[in-house]
């Protein structure tokens, strides 16, 4: 390994800078960092991994890389409610690592700390044979109030933000053959909901701070996936309609050109990182004029229901009402 390399080298150069200085962070000189915290506040901690071949492909580049490593950590804050503060990267490196792709993974992490106020705070360098990230994040919210996965109540309203599926499209641009037949707009789109998602914290936050929502969860692993984990922790079932699942004009597209494309596909896809989230019925209306407050799609796509169930489970509702079986759930781990 060249001495430039060298996990020191490293730091010193390209790391350090992400600080801002920051005291938590010791400058990167100490094995630990530090955080102070209003003793009204309560931090709020998560953890990903991303995996080459995986994840990723190295062919991604460097900037998207880290970029995607960040966003998608920071989805988890938007589905808490919390504000992002700080991360400790921890950053693989082999033989075919040169200079150029830890400056651009470093551009690509800064991008998004601009973005989002955050401050790298700490982390770890090892060689690996294969590439992988990881990144704890650290989010800051009001004493004993969160949004969580245990809070949906009967009847509550589910609503998911923007729209899903647009991600898988985006990674299996090479897979879909009627990829090439979208014109660039939608092409473009299409990538960059894949390697940008856009973790939705100012809809975390305002519907934790308004009292709109007590139950979210960001859709990492598949819309259906993620939404029956809520159902598993609040031990409710959901009542959820394909056609009420939102789709970009992108992707409506490419299912009419492609026959073997569909929603169930979609909804089972992952990496979306929108946020699913259950309202009161009486909060509908806040929910739409939040939705023009943010400019953004807030879709009703069914209700929480009481199980009779000895695992809660999903009812997925077709054309004419019809319950239909769900194929597949989403990502397994």
């Amino acid at each position: 390994m060249p001495k430039n390399l060298e996990e020191f080298s490293l730091i010193k150069k390209f790391f350090k800078p992400l600080t801002n200085n920051s005291k938590s962070s010791q400058n990167l000189s100490d094995d630990v960092a530090k955080i102070s915290l209003d003793p009204n506040k309560e931090l709020v901690i998560s953890k990903d991994l991303m995996v080459e071949n995986v994840h990723f492909l190295e062919s991604d580049g460097a900037f998207k890389i880290a970029s995607k490593l960040l966003l998608s950590n920071l989805s988890d804050i938007a589905s808490s409610g919390a504000t992002p503060l700080y991360y400790t990267l921890g950053f693989s490196k082999n033989n075919k690592t040169n200079l150029k792709f830890v400056k651009d993974f470093c551009d690509g992490l800064k991008s998004v700390q601009d973005q989002f106020k955050l401050t790298l705070i700490g982390g770890d360098t090892v060689k690996s044979k294969q590439l992988f990230f990881s990144v704890t994040i650290f989010g800051v919210i009001e004493k004993n109030k969160i949004l969580s996965r245990l809070n949906a109540k009967n009847e509550d309203l589910i609503f998911v933000s923007g729209t899903i599926g647009d991600a898988f499209l985006g990674l299996n641009q090479n897979k879909i053959t009627k990829f090439k037949t979208l014109d660039d707009k939608e092409k473009n789109y299409l990538l960059n909901r894949h390697f940008f998602p856009n973790p939705r914290i100012k809809l975390g936050k305002e519907l934790l701070e308004n009292n709109l929502s007590q139950c979210a969860c960001d859709v990492s692993d598949g819309l259906f996936a993620d939404l029956k984990n809520i159902c598993e922790s609040s031990n409710l079932d959901a009542e959820i309609y394909l056609d009420k699942i939102p789709l970009s004009k992108a992707a409506k597209n490419l299912i009419q050109k492609d026959k073997s494309i569909n929603v169930q596909d979609l909804s089972s896809a992952g990496e979306d990182y929108e946020l699913i989230f259950t309202v009161k019925k009486q909060n509908q209306n806040k929910i739409l004029s939040l939705a023009k407050k943010l400019n953004l799609n807030l879709t009703c796509i069914g209700s929480m229901k009481k199980t009779t169930n000895k695992k809660p489970k999903i009812i997925l509702f077709g054309d004419n009402n019809k319950k239909i079986k769900i194929k597949k759930y989403g990502y397994e781990h």
